[in-house]
């Protein structure tokens, strides 16, 4: 649900990396296609994603990426992948974070029925890679970022939760 959910903040098309087993279902794999989305291989460093999100971006189209890698559930932010701060910080674009609160109680993990709840989604500050001078990012500097991006997230996710709540 968050793909859709993430799709209606702008009205700009956003292209979308997501788990290759979305695309299993032809008619999921269509959809989320035609929304701007393209797969990534779990378990594993999907360097052919990891150079599709540089040419989107490069290409001046905003991409949307899920750093906790699957759906969230529960009130804590789980430790986050660094592929959204490695791609910010060789493209020397801000990630601007999303919380979306209430999207689980639309479709639970592995029910197939969508129910009617409030969903909110919290749009925060943009953050700034911190390295502007063209060389190679260190890993350090690509967990720093991370963690910057975790924190802002938690932030955001108990606010959209206590909105949806309401």
């Amino acid at each position: 649900m968050d793909i859709p959910i993430a799709s209606a903040v702008t009205r700009r098309r956003m292209r979308f990396m997501g788990k290759d087993s979305l695309w299993r279902h032809k008619m999921f794999g269509y959809m989320f296609s035609a929304l701007g989305a393209f797969p990534v291989t779990r378990g594993s460093a999907d360097l052919e994603a990891l150079r599709r999100c540089i040419f989107v971006i490069n290409a001046g189209e905003p991409l949307v990426l899920f750093p906790e890698g699957t759906r969230q559930n529960g009130d804590a932010i789980r430790p986050l992948f660094d592929g959204a701060a490695y791609v910010a910080l060789k493209t020397q674009v801000p990630i601007v974070p999303v919380g979306i609160g209430g999207s689980e109680d639309i479709m639970p993990s592995g029910s197939s029925k969508i129910r009617r709840r409030k969903c909110v989604a919290v749009i925060g500050e943009p953050i700034y890679p911190s390295k502007t001078d063209g060389t190679r990012a260190t890993r350090a500097e690509v967990r720093e970022l991370t963690a910057k991006l975790a924190d802002s997230l938690q932030v955001l996710f108990d606010e959209s939760l206590r909105i949806s709540r309401m």
